[in-house]
């Protein structure tokens, strides 16, 4: 997790503090409810990028099989499509 954005942090508070009417005595609260805000949000992010980054390594050897079968599939220097021969190819016997 990365460390604190107390930027973000003493806005959030702040905000909190006029949410609330700006009560007195009540910005140690609205520091600990915008410091645990601040957790939720990174840890969602955390997760969020976890996930994103199993998503791309679980997809790029789907890519490379994609790519692997179009290029069998293109047309060779000898206008043959890859190894593979279609029906209408074939002679009939």
């Amino acid at each position: 997790m990365a460390e604190f954005d107390t930027d973000w942090i003493a806005k959030r508070a702040y905000a909190l503090w006029e949410e609330e009417g700006r009560p007195d005595g009540r910005h140690d609260v609205h520091w600990q409810q915008a410091a645990e805000a601040f957790r939720s949000l990174q840890e969602s992010a955390d997760i969020t990028t976890a996930n994103a980054q199993r998503r791309i390594r679980s997809a790029q050897p789907l890519a490379t099989e994609r790519e692997e079968t179009s290029k069998a599939a293109a047309p060779g220097p000898d206008g043959t499509r890859g190894k593979t021969t279609s029906s209408r190819s074939r002679r009939k016997e």
